[in-house]
């Protein structure tokens, strides 16, 4: 097992010869992820497992654990999400290759050239991420919601009273 999380793997060759990494990754470093974070701050703990399964497909397994803040879509403050992803990836080459990929796997394309970790990281997390976050505990959306105050905007000027005036000349 490796204690370390490279930046790019070959991952064809490290499913051949059957390796387990293991490693930490800064949210700050997964690019793709940081439009939909709240904040930066913090690490992701991963698990890669690749190798070939009884059936000759190669593939790269692992785990994603850690938590991500997000912006609460019902009060727009900070929200916490934990994360606990698992998934199982079939490396292809090819479109066929994928046609040809037993069920259980999710296709993963590969090139001739090493993998970009922080990728496949980033894309997993991704597809993890609800649509709308939101507390899980409405109570705590409540609360914000209970010490806003409307705004007394008092009586406005109808912003057409000035065509009025006109249809009448």
């Amino acid at each position: 097992m490796i204690e370390h999380l490279p930046d790019r793997l070959d991952l064809y060759a490290m499913a051949e010869a059957g390796r387990e990494l293991r490693g930490r990754v800064d949210l700050a470093s997964l690019e793709r992820l940081l439009p939909v974070l709240g904040s930066p701050e913090g690490e992701l703990q991963v698990t890669l497992e690749l190798g070939l399964s009884h059936d000759g497909t190669r593939y790269l397994a692992g785990t994603i654990k850690g938590a991500l803040t997000l912006q609460c879509q019902r009060c727009l403050e900070s929200m916490e999400y934990p994360l606990d992803v698992r998934f199982q990836l079939g490396l292809v080459h090819s479109q066929e290759e994928m046609r040809k990929l037993p069920d259980r796997f999710e296709p993963l394309l590969v090139s001739q050239d090493p993998t970009c970790i922080a990728d496949v990281i980033s894309d997993e997390v991704l597809l993890t991420l609800p649509i709308v976050p939101v507390h899980t505990d409405m109570k705590q959306c409540q609360e914000l919601a209970t010490e806003y105050q409307t705004p007394d905007l008092g009586q406005r000027e109808n912003p057409f009273a000035v065509l009025a005036q006109l249809k009448h000349k």
